[in-house]
């Protein structure tokens, strides 16, 4: 099957290297910039998965997640940010993302890792 994800990062590097790294393992790539990129994108078209940063220029990654949440309950969604308190983890859990990742603890590869797992349950 042929999965389909929006990476939603503001950071350059970061998201070419997710991009690069999810189409060499067959997956259809979109990136998003900004947050208001992100939240025309996911307001017209269906993905798979989405990759979310919640720290993102013009709008929050909190308010693409509500967003996602409005348009659909099972779209799958990894966030990874440099927030890594608890209150930001439970409101993004409490809107029922599959992983949270703090990116100063994750690496590259463990996350398309997890990205190919969440894909298939």
């Amino acid at each position: 099957m042929e999965y389909n994800i929006l990476i939603v990062e503001d950071e350059q590097a970061i998201a070419r290297v997710l991009n690069l790294k999810l189409k060499q393992g067959g997956i259809l790539t979109t990136i998003a910039n900004t947050g208001s990129q992100a939240l025309e994108l996911v307001n017209t078209q269906n993905y798979d998965c989405i990759l979310l940063d919640l720290i993102l220029p013009e709008i929050d990654g909190f308010v693409i997640l509500e967003a996602i949440r409005r348009k659909s309950q099972v779209t799958k969604v990894i966030v990874m940010t440099n927030l890594g308190q608890p209150e930001d983890r439970k409101r993004v859990q409490d809107l029922g993302v599959s992983a949270y990742y703090v990116k100063s603890e994750m690496s590259i590869a463990n996350l398309v890792e997890s990205v190919k797992q969440i894909l298939e349950t």
